[in-house]
């Protein structure tokens, strides 16, 4: 009755749903605060009102711990369904920490990280019966075993490194020799070259860093003022369809906390369907008949440390498709709601 799980695949659809990710900063450790500025530094006044430089700026040594929720609800009623409502709910919680190993003169930061700890809790019911399955890294259980999982179990305890610029993009993600060698490992070493090199490039660099993206604020550069906004946008593709991801950034306010000054920022997310028509890989026409999509946030910025003291994101898909081929149609209507919140711990 419901659909295989699959935490892969739901990783790439939050990373659709969910572009305004950013990066959280520990906790100051002690002696931080001989560091820090007053906020008469860090706030500059001109006849325009308050304005901030933004942008990530740790210091060599730095040791940041993190907590992130990702929560993913979706519906469908289709054909593939039975025409009834199956909702499916995914909820992964990551613990994780990051060490600032270098920083260019250009102000390029490279990172240490490493997994902590996965959990991954996945649902499906529909009217009269419900399946749940429950991934702990921490637990040796069954399912550690199943393929979903074992990318996961690759990842926990193993440090890898990634390079990000000033204004929050990933440039690298290297040093991911041990993972794969786990991943050949749990399988059995009895892959053929062309396997690994398939595993290396699903579990490779571009895939973590689309991950990871996530995790770090994008800033435009400069000086940005209160009540001021800047956008980014970004060609992706949701189900079959080719979208953009319109992302809009506006500072709020700034606040003092616990002696560090913090700038609040809003963020919205807005997606255009750049076709509403597409064919897919078994001949089957998709047209979008009424969709309504969006999405909200909340970033707290740390002007003080330079990174991101707390962020919170919601979003909202619906989309109502007509699929036809071969003179025969059908109805699918899909709902997605996706929540993350990044902690520093």
């Amino acid at each position: 009755m419901f659909k295989k799980f699959s935490p892969g695949l739901i990783v790439l659809v939050l990373i659709i749903a969910l572009m305004t990710l950013a990066s959280s900063c520990g906790k100051k450790d002690d002696g931080t605060g001989k560091d820090s500025k007053p906020k008469s530094d860090l706030i500059k006044k001109d006849d325009k009102g308050e304005k901030a430089d933004m942008k990530l700026a740790p210091k060599v040594g730095d040791k940041f711990r993190y907590k992130m929720s990702a929560k993913t609800v979706s519906t469908e009623n289709s054909p593939a369904t039975g025409n009834r409502d199956i909702t499916s709910e995914q909820n992964m919680i990551y613990f994780y920490s990051q060490e600032v190993s270098e920083i260019s003169s250009s102000g390029v930061i490279t990172y240490k990280m490493k997994y902590d700890s996965i959990m991954i809790i996945s649902k499906a019911a529909s009217k009269d019966s419900s399946i749940t399955q429950t991934y702990n890294s921490g637990v040796k259980d069954s399912v550690h075993s199943m393929p979903d999982f074992i990318q996961y179990n690759a990842l926990i305890g193993e440090e890898f490194k990634l390079r990000v610029s000033p204004l929050g993009e990933i440039y690298d993600v290297y040093e991911l020799e041990k993972i794969h060698d786990n991943i050949f490992k749990a399988l059995g070493d009895t892959l053929s070259p062309q396997d690994k090199a398939t595993i290396k490039e699903s579990m490779g660099a571009e895939a973590l860093k689309s991950i990871i993206q996530n995790q770090f604020q994008k800033f435009r550069g400069g000086d940005i003022y209160k009540d001021s906004s800047w956008t980014f946008s970004v060609e992706t593709s949701l189900l079959v369809f080719p979208i953009k991801n319109i992302l809009n950034y506006k500072v709020k306010e700034f606040q003092v906390k616990d002696g560090d000054v913090i700038a609040v920022i809003e963020a919205n997310l807005g997606i255009d369907f750049i076709s509403t028509e597409q064919k897919d890989k078994s001949g089957i026409t998709v047209k979008i008949n009424d969709s309504k999509t969006g999405g909200t946030g909340t970033i707290l910025f740390n002007l003080t440390r330079g990174c991101i003291f707390k962020k919170e994101t919601n979003t909202n898909i619906m989309v109502d498709m007509k699929m036809s081929a071969r003179g025969q149609s059908a109805k699918s209507v899909q709902n997605l709601t996706t929540s993350l919140v990044v902690d520093m711990l």
